[in-house]
Order: C-alpha cells, then sequence, then structure tokens
C-alpha cells in the first residue's frame, strides 16, 4: 500500500506542476499594472481612400507589427483583470493585456455599411485566467473582476500616437512624427522606446511548455459581454 502510495504521488504533482507552469503562461501574456506608462505606439501610412496600414509597437516595442486598418479612426482594446485581496496581499499586481486593434469609421451610416476589419493582438495560452475564472462562478478565488478598456482617436499620418495604461484604463496621447535630421556627424534619428526585456527562467519556461499545447487543447468558446 505504501509503495502503491508513492507512485501515485508522482503523477499528481507532475500534473501540478505542468498546471502551474500553464498557469504562469497565461499570466505573463499580462503585465504588471502598478502606474501609468506607454503600453503601444502606433504609426499610420495611408493606402487608399480610408484605408491605412498601421504600424504598432507594443510589448518590449522591438517588433513593430503591420496591420491593415480600415476607416477613419483607430481603436484598441486592452483586458484587464484585478485579483482578490489575498493575492494583491501576496505582492501580485493587477495586470492587463491588449486585445484588438480595429479601424472605425466616424459616421454611423458608414459604420454600419461598409467593410470593416479587426485584429487580435493577445497571445493565445493554453489556460485562460479569464475564462477559468468565470467558470468557477462562486468558486472563483483567482480574480475580483475582469473588465475591457479601449481608447479610439482619428487617424493622422503625420501623428505618433502612444496609447497608455493607469490604473482605471487606456488613454491615448499623440505628437507629431519627428522627423530625421541631420547632425554633425551623419544622420540623426530620433529612438523613442527602449526594448530588450529578457524574461527569467521561469518565465521562459511557461512560454515554451505553454507553446507546445497550443492548438493541441480545446478551448471553450467565449462570451463575455465587453
Amino acid at each position: 500500500m505504501r509503495k502503491l502510495i508513492k507512485v501515485s504521488v508522482f503523477p499528481v504533482a507532475l500534473l501540478g506542476f505542468l498546471w502551474m507552469a500553464l498557469f504562469s503562461a497565461s499570466i505573463h501574456t499580462y503585465a504588471s499594472l502598478t502606474s501609468e506608462a506607454v503600453v503601444a505606439e502606433l504609426r499610420f501610412d495611408p493606402l487608399a481612400e480610408q484605408e491605412y496600414l498601421a504600424r504598432l509597437r507594443s510589448g518590449d516595442f522591438c517588433e513593430e507589427r503591420n496591420f491593415r486598418v480600415l476607416g477613419d479612426q483607430w481603436r484598441i482594446d486592452a483586458e484587464f483583470l484585478k485579483w482578490k485581496y489575498w493575492a494583491l496581499a501576496l505582492g501580485l499586481d493587477s495586470q492587463y493585456r491588449l486585445d484588438r486593434l480595429e479601424g472605425r469609421y466616424r459616421a454611423i451610416g458608414q459604420q454600419n455599411t461598409l467593410p470593416t476589419l479587426s485584429h487580435d493582438l493577445k497571445k493565445g495560452t493554453v489556460v485562460d485566467i479569464g475564462s477559468v475564472s468565470e467558470s468557477l462562478g462562486l468558486l472563483n478565488f483567482l480574480t475580483d473582476a475582469s473588465y475591457g478598456s479601449s481608447t479610439y482617436q482619428d487617424i493622422e499620418t503625420d501623428h505618433v500616437f502612444y496609447v497608455y495604461r493607469t490604473q482605471t484604463g487606456l488613454i491615448t496621447r499623440s505628437e507629431e512624427k519627428a522627423e530625421s535630421r541631420v547632425g554633425e556627424t551623419g544622420l540623426v534619428v530620433e529612438i523613442t522606446r527602449a526594448c530588450g526585456a529578457e524574461l527569467g527562467y521561469w518565465q521562459r519556461f511557461s512560454v515554451w511548455l505553454n507553446d507546445q499545447f497550443v492548438g493541441t487543447v480545446p478551448r471553450a468558446p467565449q462570451n463575455r459581454g465587453y
């Protein structure tokens, strides 16, 4: 009997370890919400009438992603998670992650009749914290609230847009594009954001493990009201 118990404990411990790693990977797709900071940078190039190429930098700001946007305005959405008090007491900050980028039309008539296009910005994970929390119902011990926030602006190709996350949601600020200028030592180009944040060993392992499972585990359909 003692040998049987020892053998059965190992797979339980292994499953618990894998669950913790996948849960950590899901948390890593969010970022800590501690103070106001830039979470995305957007620039636009015209393609046709009411059609633009959106150049987005986010995350560590090392990679620029390009998206086709339709309309006169752009909109970006984010998901916010607020933990239960016990988790906050243990030092787990509230979290956010970018969710969607899309174009919108200033005129309601055009919004209801002309083509629209949306782009998914979040990284897929096997374990989705928001969905798990909702499925637990009254037994939810993870999150106190899960909600969405959006910000939108008119598209201006001569401006750079900076999306900030705050304690309550998203806000946007913009400034005119800085023109490249020639200095005494040659061409001077303004660098707006630093990049290259290094992940810890546990985070890298969690993300790697999640990537092995993504696409192999079916996910329940989501029906969120925001």
